[in-house]
């Protein structure tokens, strides 16, 4: 069975998209599309319709994440018609941090998110596939059905994501699974803490031993998530993404 990969992109922090390049270049043979996120740590970085124009011109598919954090209703439109002018027709819909302030006419939801863009891509006859966000431990709420991507966060339990496929059998859009390569011992601390992600037993210890330690970890994860029922996986390989690409040659 071919495991479908959705890479994530390390979005620059400075005005350069040199570096969304070199991952385009490696992650390439191993990803059927990239996601772009959107100031996913709540720290300025180049903007997202900017990253998807930059995969769009190296003709790849692409994915764009979307934040109610950052936008009000009109900014969600305004960005939609963009993604939809650069040919961009999946989206995965998130609801960010608390913002500090409220916009002019409200802060958004997800669900009102997923509202407008039906409505948006109904309303210029666009194909527009839609995505949310579930975790393994918690029932799918009812109005999340509606989407057509369900995007499971990381998790190294595979039971976890088997028991969740199973108990939502009668979900027929695809799922993506959620796997997340640690670049060291200090970043598998602070997600593990962050995310309340349950790390393999001796994975801190080896990565203080050798830092690509969760390379290895990631990938064993990411193949044996194909007996698990879902339909793919999301891969956010941060700055280890050569070794990943290595080590997926030739397993998708």
């Amino acid at each position: 069975m071919t495991l479908d990969v959705t890479a994530e992109l390390d979005v620059p922090h400075r005005p350069d998209l040199a570096p969304v390049g070199r991952q385009l270049e490696a992650l390439a043979p191993v990803a059927a599309r990239f996601l772009v996120p959107d100031n996913a740590t709540a720290r300025a970085a180049v903007a997202g319709l900017v990253v998807a124009a930059e995969v769009r011109r190296h003709d790849h598919e692409t994915v764009a994440v979307l934040n109610a954090r950052d936008r009000n209703t009109l900014g969600l439109r305004r960005d939609l018609l963009g993604l939809l002018a650069l040919g961009v027709h999946e989206v995965l819909l998130l609801r960010g941090d608390t913002p500090e302030s409220d916009a002019e006419d409200g802060p958004l939801t997800v669900g009102t998110m997923l509202r407008e863009a039906r409505a948006l891509a109904e309303e210029h006859d666009a194909p527009l596939t839609v995505g949310v966000v579930a975790a393994p431990g918690r029932d799918l709420p009812g109005w999340k059905r509606d989407a057509d991507v369900v995007w499971l966060t990381p998790t190294f339990s595979l039971p976890a994501v088997a028991e969740w496929r199973e108990r939502h059998g009668d979900l027929t859009v695809p799922v993506r699974a959620g796997v997340l390569v640690p670049t060291g011992p200090d970043m598998a601390r602070g997600v593990a803490e962050g995310m309340d992600l349950e790390l393999p037993d001796g994975l801190v210890g080896a990565l203080e031993e050798d830092d690509t330690a969760g390379v290895d970890a990631a990938c064993e994860h990411a193949l044996a998530l194909r007996d698990a029922g879902v339909d793919g996986i999301h891969l956010v390989a941060v700055s280890r993404y050569r070794e990943v690409a290595a080590r997926l040659s030739g397993l998708v």
